[in-house]
């Protein structure tokens, strides 16, 4: 095998004993146009910033979907879905419903070139929203004043790096590629109920 030497005014790149190639960490980014610009928005009835987010809607006939769709020339990553659910003046409810769980909730999944794929097939108490969040639960959950004065709800952020590593879920440009939250239940319930998807978009 012929010997292969990497060199740059003077310097030399280095293998260790295991075979790899030895880097240094910089403290800093390296020079270069950045080829990223961050990305925000809600899940919405038709995919565009400007569509309806409000997810209290009755999807128990015929399911109704809120989503992010790809990019037309850039990739998109999705790395973490902030939601909000808001539910009165009634205390620690289950998900928009009167003492009971939903029968078929909230489904959470994205489309990816291998098919569907689901974060979540069956979010049908808040329960299983505070598991999505991976965060425990604390007797504070629960806060005043989301939507109107007094009115009970709680925030969750769901974190995608932690289940699609390392840049969470990936809309590849120009496919029909989406996430989505579909409502398979009445949820009209909810005063409040919604969803932002927070990452970036790649370009060359």
């Amino acid at each position: 095998m012929a010997k292969v030497q990497i060199t740059q005014g003077g310097l030399e790149a280095r293998i260790t004993q295991d075979g790899e190639l030895r880097v240094s960490n910089a403290p800093y980014p390296p020079f270069g146009a950045q080829q990223a610009r961050p990305f925000r928005q809600y899940l919405t009835l038709d995919g565009t910033a400007g569509g309806s987010n409000d997810m209290g809607v009755d999807g128990s006939v015929t399911n109704v979907e809120f989503y992010v769709p790809a990019a037309t020339t850039d990739d998109r990553y999705i790395t973490n879905i902030a939601m909000l659910v808001g539910y009165g003046g009634t205390s620690q409810p289950y998900l928009f419903a009167d003492a009971v769980a939903l029968a078929n909730g909230c489904r959470m999944h994205f489309v990816s070139l291998r098919g569907e794929v689901d974060i979540h097939d069956g979010i049908k108490t808040n329960q299983d929203m505070f598991r999505l969040s991976h965060e425990a639960v604390r007797s504070d959950w629960e806060v005043r004043g989301v939507n109107a004065n007094n009115d009970y709800g709680y925030f969750i952020t769901i974190d995608l790096e932690s289940v699609m590593p390392v840049f969470g879920v990936k809309l590849d440009a120009g496919t029909t590629q989406r996430l989505i939250m579909t409502i398979r239940d009445d949820c009209t319930n909810a005063d409040s109920f919604n969803a932002i998807a927070y990452g970036f978009d790649r370009f060359e």
